[in-house]
């Protein structure tokens, strides 16, 4: 091997490693988001099951779903849960809403969009 072989491996090294080391550091900061992300989804999935069972839900109904519900990355050892359901299930019903996956029928209940 000569010289030149030698210095660009260590350079092609240093760079994979800075590689991974920006992408770990990206992953970290971006880690409360994507927990946050999965939890709603998460309680959304548990409230248009509950929606295709019984056909409407209200805001306290959809507390009494989410309560205690947790969720996290297969990877990783943190968790997030639910800790006051009441204000959880406001961002749930606004985060269905957004994805129009359910409607108000009026009188503060919710049904799956047609």
């Amino acid at each position: 091997m000569s010289t030149g072989q030698i210095i660009l491996g260590i350079i092609l090294f240093a760079v994979a490693g800075a590689i991974l080391y920006a992408w770990g550091l990206k992953k970290s900061m971006d880690q409360r988001e994507d927990l946050q992300r999965s939890l709603m989804s998460a309680c959304g999935s548990r409230v248009v099951n509950h929606l295709k069972k019984h056909g409407t839900v209200t805001k306290a109904e959809i507390a009494a779903l989410v309560d205690g519900m947790t969720a996290g990355s297969f990877w990783s050892r943190h968790k997030v849960r639910v800790q006051d359901s009441k204000k959880v299930a406001g961002q749930v019903i606004d985060f269905l809403l957004d994805q129009q996956y359910i409607e108000t029928t009026g009188g503060g209940s919710y049904r799956l969009k047609k």
